[in-house]
């Protein structure tokens, strides 16, 4: 027998030992640390660390009875959650809690708890929640076991595709009042950042698809700089596109990085039947943290904006013009104290254009979403500097944002241009 043959014999007969018959006939597995590689172990110890503080969200809504008349809570929908913070602060989609008269949370030791909605953020699908400190008793619960099939609230899309998701707070939860661990306490998930992922880098997802709590899946960031629309229309910019597999019940639900740092918010997938076709996208968590600050502070987010109403793309399009064609300026708006010019009639009826921005900032802006994606960085007191054509000529205005919330629509009816009005533009002489 050759030395070589020797080893490996000895080699089996190590293996073999490592799984002896003990007492009553019980095999003893080799050891779990012996089995699983190195990536598997980070793995796990991801998903060990994160676990406690991802939660299952239940959307109530009131119904009544048709036999007795009587109001009852039920579950019109499902998403994941994750604690943000040791004050009670729970992050999730906005469509997630959309239309809900009551919502509940369950945490990974199955203690369930009532929500209050301190704020959210429609445009951005984000909101945030407090957590009551008394638990819900087990015969109180409206959370039915078999939560598949339940809706999202209505779906994100994908601009050009299709996709489906999806007061000021004053109590804080004290010492114990969340569920988790031995303590009673489920600790907030790290924060990473998104501005540092780069396509490949593996990528873990935890939520509860189709009612099955704390599941964990995993892929890679697929693509960066992605583009969904919210449930209001609103573009959210810079969405991380991953193939770690997000189904109905995901979202709201933390994606994390290797180290097990939150770098997005599971919000939308792609797909045509409305399971995991392998293209989820997420919420990148940079801007996510500028806008929790905001709604725990003022109970919503600081909207800057010009005061300006413009014409769809698609009808700027047909007219052959290339920017955004102001239609309004809000009296009062910073628009309006720039000198900014609005869409009007002569008086003979016919249409006098208002200024096209073609610029902000320095960068171009061909559209709609060219505007949106520069005043989604900037701040409510910031100064830009708008590129517009007036008539023949290009100018240049400097605009101070306000924030949406102060400034008042106060355009008289007769004097309101809308899109419609563009539909006779052709007719008109030049």
């Amino acid at each position: 027998m050759t030395g070589s043959l020797r080893e490996r014999l000895g080699k089996f007969a190590c293996s073999v030992a490592c799984a002896l018959v003990v007492g009553q006939g019980t095999v003893v597995a080799p050891s779990l640390a012996v089995r699983l590689t190195p990536e598997e172990k980070n793995t796990v110890s991801v998903f060990q660390k994160a676990k406690e503080g991802v939660v299952f969200i239940t959307n109530l809504t009131n119904r009544q009875d048709l036999f007795t008349l009587d109001l009852k809570e039920i579950p019109q929908g499902a998403g994941s959650g994750f604690v943000w913070d040791d004050q009670g602060h729970i992050v999730t989609n906005f469509h997630v809690i959309k239309g809900a008269s009551d919502v509940q949370i369950t945490f990974q030791d199955q203690k369930v708890k009532h929500g209050r909605v301190v704020g959210y953020d429609e445009d951005r699908d984000i909101a945030i929640l407090q957590v009551d400190e008394e638990a819900l008793d087990a015969g109180s619960r409206s959370v039915e076991a078999d939560t598949v099939g339940l809706g999202l609230g209505p779906p994100a899309s994908i601009k050009g595709d299709k996709a489906r998701g999806g007061t000021n707070s004053g109590a804080e939860a004290q010492k114990g009042g969340l569920g988790g661990n031995a303590d009673g306490i489920a600790k907030p998930l790290p924060r990473g950042s998104s501005e540092l992922l780069v396509v490949g880098q593996r990528v873990y997802a935890i939520g509860n698809p189709f009612g099955l709590d704390h599941t964990l899946t995993q892929g890679i960031v697929s693509g960066l700089g992605r583009e969904i629309t919210s449930g209001t229309g609103r573009p959210i910019y810079d969405v991380i596109q991953t193939d770690a597999a997000i189904n109905p019940g995901n979202s709201g639900g933390p994606l994390l990085d290797s180290e097990g740092n939150v770098v997005g918010i599971n919000t939308a997938i792609y797909s045509s039947t409305g399971t995991s076709a392998g293209v989820g996208f997420a919420i990148p968590i940079d801007p996510i943290n500028l806008f929790v600050d905001q709604i725990l502070k003022y109970g919503r987010v600081t909207q800057p904006i010009l005061g300006i109403s413009f014409a769809p793309d698609q009808l700027v399009d047909e007219l052959g013009i290339e920017g955004i064609l102001v239609l309004n300026a809000i009296e009062g708006g910073p628009a309006s104290k720039a000198g900014m010019q609005a869409t009007t009639r002569d008086s003979f009826g016919r249409l006098v254009l208002g200024d096209i921005v073609v610029g902000i900032n320095g960068t171009e802006c061909k559209n709609s979403s060219d505007l949106y994606r520069v005043l989604n960085k900037l701040a409510v007191g910031d100064v830009v500097s708008l590129s517009i054509i007036r008539g023949n000529s290009k100018q240049a205005i400097d605009v101070t944002l306000m924030d949406s919330n102060t400034v008042i629509p106060r355009i008289s009816l007769q004097s309101a241009l809308t899109a419609e009005d563009l539909g006779d533009f052709g007719d008109d002489e030049p």
